[in-house]
């Protein structure tokens, strides 16, 4: 199947991944990888499979684009949640979609423990493959994706955190909350 990765294309078969990770023990699971793959009886990141089939870095691509290459290909896909064991196959996610907030810590503790709640503009867009991919434009770089929305705003959350967190441990001054304004414009 042809698979386009950051604008390279690749033609990649499930012989192509089999192979690729014949010779190549699985990560050890150190909380980073959230989704595995099960190849010949062992979960695989699946940033680790596409990887070894690609050549490309783990930084030129991101986890959406290896499990939408291992999905398409009929690899099934299983979530680990906070480092528990793999789940019986079927990867686990919420049904339902909360309305939109703003994206801030999601908790009194984590507000309370700097002092100071950010108001940031998260954008969603549906992907072709129909997730949900969140994008927070006051922070370069800082995107996140869910099968649902619900999922893409708890990973978006985190993914803010972490960046706040890297800006405070750099002394990088934090931004100030994003203002917006939705136009209509005829189409």
């Amino acid at each position: 199947m042809d698979f386009q990765v950051r604008r390279r294309r690749f033609r990649i078969t499930r012989e192509d991944i089999l192979g690729a990770a014949q010779h190549e023990l699985p990560h050890s699971g150190d909380g980073r990888n959230k989704y595995f793959v099960a190849l010949r009886g062992q979960p695989y990141p699946i940033k680790q499979v596409v990887r070894l089939a690609t050549g490309l870095p783990l930084a030129g691509f991101t986890a959406q684009d290896a499990h939408r290459i291992l999905s398409r290909l009929g690899f099934d896909i299983a979530e680990r949640p906070g480092g528990g064991s793999l789940n019986a196959g079927a990867p686990t996610h919420a049904d339902v979609d909360l309305p939109a907030s703003p994206a801030g810590p999601t908790d009194e503790e984590d507000a309370n423990r700097h002092g100071e709640v950010l108001k940031l503009l998260v954008v969603f867009e549906t992907d072709e493959d129909g997730w949900e991919v969140a994008s927070c434009p006051t922070l370069p770089g800082c995107h996140s994706q869910g099968r649902t929305r619900v999922e893409a705003v708890a990973n978006i959350r985190e993914a803010i955190r972490g960046y706040l967190a890297s800006m405070r441990e750099h002394g990088t001054p934090l931004p100030s909350s994003s203002e917006f304004q939705v136009l209509e414009v005829p189409g």
